[in-house]
């Protein structure tokens, strides 16, 4: 049984006050390992195909794009960081949506 690295509920467009950001931080950093990443995304439950997204990392000054075009089934090289978000979000059904992130070998 493999263990989920992260469950994300986005935003469809920014978070108030935000240009870009559509959800809160969140970790992969605990699972550790060189592992791939497997997004799976769904809105009401359902599997989404239209959402895409980027995610980045949370720093001081700029934040940087660890991934881009992100939709569902889309496979990742492993992020390890602690301070990740959703941003630059595309979401036609303008619906609040999960990313489940899983490990993928």
């Amino acid at each position: 049984m493999d263990r989920t690295i992260a469950i994300i509920v986005s935003e469809p467009g920014p978070l108030p006050g935000q240009s870009n950001r559509s959800s809160g931080n969140f970790s992969t950093e605990w699972f550790g390992g060189a592992h791939r990443m497997l997004v799976e995304v769904t809105v009401d439950g359902q599997v989404d195909e239209s959402v895409i997204f980027n995610i980045a990392e949370d720093r001081s000054g700029n934040d940087s794009t660890k991934a881009s075009d992100v939709r569902h089934n889309t496979e990742l090289s492993y992020i390890e960081s602690n301070s990740l978000y959703i941003c630059k979000t595309r979401c036609p059904s303008n619906k609040n949506f999960t990313v489940t992130i899983k490990p993928y070998q």
